[in-house]
């Protein structure tokens, strides 16, 4: 009878230790998707102020921010912190924007690759991003 009991009691606890690391990895989960689409929202708000003003930089690390919650950057909470530089006329990239989406303990970062077309009627039109995550 105790041998039984001594089994159950092993059995719910491992029952509950996989339920609760589940529930914890789904978290984490979500929490890097949500940081993920941060990051992309920033990167598209960067770009609508590229397509605005083809003279647009901010190129101080996390120059400005976009919250997505009521507590956003202050509590880690929901943001995503963006910044617009100059590339290197080595690499004919005139813009380059760096988005880093937060969203509690995850944080995902990406970068767009902006060319802008610099000649005739349309200059300054956007003519090519190239969009890739940084991977630390």
């Amino acid at each position: 009878m105790i041998l039984l009991a001594a089994v159950s009691l092993v059995v719910a606890v491992s029952i509950t230790t996989m339920a609760f690391t589940e529930s914890f990895v789904s978290q984490s989960s979500a929490q890097s998707s949500r940081a993920l689409l941060y990051a992309e929202s920033g990167a598209r708000d960067a770009l609508i102020k590229i397509a605005r003003n083809k003279n647009f930089t901010c190129s101080t690390t996390d120059c400005y921010s976009m919250d997505f919650s009521a507590n956003g950057c202050a509590l880690n909470e929901g943001c995503a912190k963006i910044s617009v530089s100059a590339g290197t006329g080595a690499t004919g990239v005139p813009k380059v924007i760096t988005s880093k989406g937060i969203m509690r303990s995850s944080t995902r970062t990406i970068q767009v690759l902006v060319t802008l077309d610099s000649g005739g009627a349309s200059d300054g039109v956007i003519t090519n991003a190239v969009w890739s995550e940084v991977v630390n």
